[in-house]
C-alpha cells in the first residue's frame, strides 16, 4: 500500500494570501549543494526585499537522483582537488527520505579535516554534524542547514514534504493524470513507502512501470518536473521565481501546463552566476598575464602548456615541427645518393624517434625547471573551472566560509548580489 495522501484542509491556503511570494528552488545537496544554490537563495533574497514581498526557498526532497547529491568536491589543505563520496545503496528512495549514515559522518569529518584549518573550522564542523545526525532523514538535515545557514536572511525554508502542501497538490495532479494520452507517461508520481513510483494511463486507468493496476486516490501524488512549478505557483501564488539557466529553458516551454490548469505563471527572472576569484587565484593570474577567461578556455594540460610557453623557453609544440621539419628535409637531401626508398623511409624514422627522445629529455628538464609554474597553473584550473566544469556547479559554500568569514561570507556574497549578471567575477 502506498503512502497515504494528506487530509488538511487547504481552507485559508497559502495561495489566496496576497503577498507578493519571491521561491527559487533545488534539489538538495550534501553541505547545501552546489554553490550556484546559494546564489538561487540569495537571490530570491534580494527580489524579495526589492519587491517588499516575502522569499521562499523550495527545498526538492521528492527527488530520487542520489548520484546528483551524494558527493562534495574541494581543494584541500594542500591545494588538490579532491572527491568524497557517500555510496550507499538507496533502495530507490526519494532523497528526502534517506537516512544519514555514520559513512556520510565520517565522509564530513574527512571533509572538515583535510580543508585548510582556519578560525572558522571548527565552528562549520559543529554546524554540519549537528545537522547531519545519524538516524534523521536526510530532507530533515537538510531543511536544519538551511535554516542555519539562511534564517538571518528571513528567507522561509520550505519542503514539499509540507502537509499542507501535499493536500492542496492532489487535486492538481489527478487532474494533469485524467488529461494525460493513453499509453504515455504522467506528469507525477506516487508515493509507495518511500520510493517514487513512475504512473502511466492505460485503458482509461492507471499503472505502474510493472504494470501494478493502483487507485489514484489511494496514494500520495507528488510532482514530476513538469508540475511541480503549476503546484508552487498555485499553492505560493508565486509573483517570481528566481531561476538557473536549465530552468528559464524549460519554465519557457510550459505555457500549456499552466494554462490547462488555470494557474498564473510567475516571472522567471535569472539568478546571478559567479565566479568568485580567491587572492591566491588573484596572484596567481597577474603572475601568469592571465585572466579569468583564459582559464575557462583551455583544458587543464594546454593551460600549463600555456603557461610554460608564457615563460619564455619551453615550447614544445613549436621545437617538436621543427625538429620533424629538419628530419624530413635531410632526407630530403639525401634522395641523391643512390638510397632505396625503404631505407630513407628507415633513417627518417630513426631521425624522428631520436628529436622525439631528445626533446622528451628537455621536457624533462624544463617540467622540474618549471614546477612551480606548472603546480600554479594546475591550481587555477582546479579552484576556477574544476573538472572543466563552472566553479559554481562544483564546490560548496562551505569551502569558501571557511576561508572567509565563516557564516558572515553569506552577507558578503549577498551584498555584491548583481541580479543583472550572467558571469560576474567577485574577487574576494
Amino acid at each position: 500500500m502506498g503512502r497515504k495522501r494528506g487530509t488538511n484542509d487547504p481552507g485559508g491556503r497559502e495561495a489566496m494570501s496576497d503577498s507578493k511570494r519571491v521561491v527559487t528552488g533545488q534539489q538538495i545537496g550534501l553541505l547545501g549543494g552546489p554553490l550556484y544554490t546559494t546564489y538561487k537563495v540569495l537571490g530570491a533574497v534580494f527580489h524579495a526585499r526589492q519587491t517588499g514581498g516575502e522569499g521562499v526557498y523550495w527545498l526538492e526532497t521528492n527527488d530520487a537522483d542520489f548520484n546528483e547529491i551524494n558527493h562534495v568536491d574541494y581543494l584541500d589543505s594542500e591545494g588538490k582537488l579532491r572527491n568524497l563520496t557517500w555510496d550507499i545503496p538507496t533502495q530507490g528512495f526519494s532523497c528526502g527520505y534517506i537516512a544519514v549514515d555514520d559513512k556520510l559522518v565520517q565522509l564530513l569529518e574527512t571533509f572538515f579535516s583535510t580543508i585548510r584549518q582556519t578560525e572558522f573550522t571548527a565552528m562549520l564542523r559543529e554546524i554540519a554534524l549537528g545537522c547531519y545526525a545519524p538516524g534523521r532523514m536526510l530532507g530533515d538535515a537538510s531543511t536544519m542547514l538551511a535554516k542555519e545557514l539562511f534564517a538571518s536572511f528571513g528567507i522561509r525554508i520550505f519542503t514539499p514534504f509540507d502537509q499542507e502542501f501535499r493536500a492542496f497538490s492532489q487535486s492538481i495532479l489527478r487532474k494533469e493524470a485524467e488529461n494525460t494520452p493513453d499509453g504515455e507517461q504522467c506528469n507525477l508520481f506516487c508515493m509507495v513507502g518511500y520510493q517514487r513510483k513512475t504512473v502511466f494511463k492505460k485503458g482509461g486507468g492507471f499503472v505502474l512501470r510493472d504494470r501494478t493496476v493502483i487507485d489514484l486516490h489511494d496514494y500520495e501524488l507528488v510532482p514530476n518536473v513538469k508540475t511541480r512549478s503549476v503546484c508552487q505557483d498555485a499553492f505560493f501564488n508565486t509573483y517570481m521565481y528566481v531561476a538557473g539557466p536549465g530552468e528559464v529553458k524549460y519554465l519557457g516551454d510550459l505555457d500549456h501546463v499552466f494554462n490547462f490548469h488555470g494557474v498564473k505563471r510567475a516571472q522567471v527572472q535569472p539568478r546571478m552566476s559567479l565566479v568568485l576569484l580567491e587572492p591566491r587565484a588573484q596572484r596567481l593570474l597577474k603572475r601568469a598575464g592571465l585572466r579569468v577567461g583564459d582559464v575557462m578556455d583551455h583544458s587543464r594540460e594546454d593551460l600549463i602548456k600555456t603557461v610554460l610557453k608564457k615563460s619564455g623557453d619551453f615550447d614544445f609544440d613549436a621545437a617538436w615541427e621543427k625538429g620533424m621539419n629538419l628530419a624530413e628535409d635531410l632526407v630530403g637531401k639525401l634522395k641523391g645518393l643512390g638510397l632505396e626508398e625503404e631505407e630513407l623511409k628507415g633513417f627518417q624514422k630513426t631521425l624522428q624517434q631520436e628529436v622525439k627522445n631528445t626533446l622528451g629529455k628537455w621536457r624533462a628538464r624544463m617540467k622540474e625547471k618549471h614546477g612551480q609554474a606548472i603546480a600554479d597553473a594546475g591550481f587555477l584550473w582546479d579552484n576556477l573551472f574544476p573538472y572543466g566544469k563552472p566553479q559554481e556547479r562544483v564546490f560548496n559554500i562551505f569551502y569558501y566560509m571557511n576561508l572567509f568569514g565563516g557564516k558572515e561570507f553569506l552577507g558578503f556574497l549577498y551584498k555584491n548580489y548583481d541580479p543583472g549578471s550572467s558571469m560576474k567575477i567577485l574577487e574576494i
